[in-house]
Parts: structure tokens; sequence; C-alpha cells
């Protein structure tokens, strides 16, 4: 009894004794390094950071990250590093991997770009529409109000207006009171006119997306009558088989303007 219970002391110090030696090892080994810090100078060039760009204080992606810069802001690189860094200059000497920096700005695509992409669905929305109104609506009108580039359906009374978001063709303004519609242009306004109790009622219009995340026409005050720079909005287009079916061109010659 008393010799096992020396093997199994004799043990325990052995392990203790491996441990502390393991221990010492991983105290000993020096910090992890870079992959590589071979730096090539190039000349200054300004370049764009990406959607959440990192920085790092090395040019490794194990070592802790600095600060993340927001999308497309300007930042000066002096230097590449053999693993793919660029050595920037940001109030000191810092590291931004490669595939995060771009050396122009590529500007999101507006609406009217994204129609023109899109112009067969564009097309056939519109023309669904106003295949529902040509029995209340013999002419209507395409004048962009909202100032997107996208233009506006306007029916004959400018009682209702549509407008083609996300692919669909939506309501985006209606009234019990038939509205005569003016635009000014300079100050991307709309102006409504209507008559209540013999007096002509002037009114501005916006765009309001508080309810609709595609928008709608809102009432926000009182206007005046406009003394010029508002014409009224004339309904250039009839509503027929043969104008829906030139739809596509009148349309893309709209667009590209």
């Amino acid at each position: 009894m008393k010799r096992q219970k020396g093997e199994i002391a004799h043990r325990l110090k052995l392990c203790v004794a491996m441990a502390a030696a393991i221990a010492a090892i991983v105290v000993m080994r020096p910090p992890a390094t870079a992959l590589a810090f071979n730096v090539t100078p190039i000349q200054m060039v300004e370049m764009y950071t990406t959607s959440g760009t990192p920085v790092y204080a090395t040019p490794d992606l194990l070592s802790p990250v600095v600060v993340y810069l927001d999308r497309f802001t300007n930042v000066r690189v002096y230097g590449i590093t053999d693993n793919g860094f660029f050595q920037v200059d940001l109030n000191g000497t810092y590291y931004i991997p490669g595939p995060f920096m771009v050396t122009r700005i590529q500007p999101e695509k507006t609406e009217k770009q994204k129609a023109l992409d899109d112009l067969d669905d564009f097309t056939e929305a519109y023309r669904t529409q106003l295949e529902q109104m040509e029995s209340y609506s013999s002419n209507f009108a395409l004048v962009d109000v909202t100032g997107d580039g996208i233009p506006e359906i306007f029916d004959a009374d400018g009682k209702e207006i549509y407008t083609y978001y996300d692919k669909r063709v939506v309501m985006i303004y209606y009234s019990e009171n038939p509205v005569k519609f003016y635009y000014s242009k300079n100050e991307n306004k709309l102006l409504g006119k209507y008559t209540w109790n013999k007096k002509d009622i002037w009114e501005v219009y916006y765009k309001d997306t508080s309810l609709l995340p595609w928008g709608q026409f809102k009432c926000v005050g009182v206007a005046t009558s406009p003394t010029q720079n508002a014409p009224a909005v004339t309904r250039d287009y009839t509503n027929n088989a043969e104008t829906r079916a030139e739809l596509h061109d009148i349309l893309k010659k709209k667009l590209s303007l």
C-alpha cells in the first residue's frame, strides 16, 4: 500500500513539473508578428473606403482593429505590404486590407437610372394604370413633380396622380375636389388650385413618406397665386391604345433627358 501511494505521489510531482515547464515555454514564446511587414513605397495617392472599413495598427488580420471607417472616407495611401495591406496616413501610420479600398467612388444609381435599367417592367406598370384610367380620363400628362427623375401620371382633371416606385404604380394623391396642378420648376414645388365657396384656393404640396414608403402628396400650407414660373400641367397625351403602344419610347425619351 505504501509503495502504491509513493508511486502516485511521484506521478503527481512529474505532472506538476511538466505543467510548469509548458507554462514557462508559453511565457517565453515571443508574441505573434505580422505575416509580412515589408512595405513597398508608392507615390501618395488618394483612395476611398468601402462600408465598415477596418483600420489596423499592423498589417495583420489577427491584430486588433483600431477603428472602423465609414463608406467613401478619403484616405491617403503611400505604401503597400507584401500581404496586401495599404499603408495609410491617418494622423499616424496604419494599415487597411486591400479589398476595403477603391480608387474612385461608385455613386449609387438614381431612381431614374434604375427605371431605365428596368424599362420594360416600368412601361408595363404605366400601361396597366393608363388602361384603368381610360374610362374617366381621355388625356394624361407625364411630369416629374417629386424631383427624383421619375415622371408622374396626371389624369385629365388633376384629381389623381400616379407614380412608379419599386416596380409598381401607386396612387400618391387623391382629393374629392378636382385640383388643377401647377408646377414651379425653379422651386420644385407642386401647387394645387381648386374652387371653394366661389374662391380660388391655392395650396403647396410636397411628397410625404411618413405613412407610405413610396410616398404620397401632402398639402403643407396655403400658397399665393403664382405670378411666374408655375405653368399649369398640360395633358399632352391621349389615353388610347395607340399612345399606350408607344409608351416604351415615350418613357425612354423622358428618362434619357
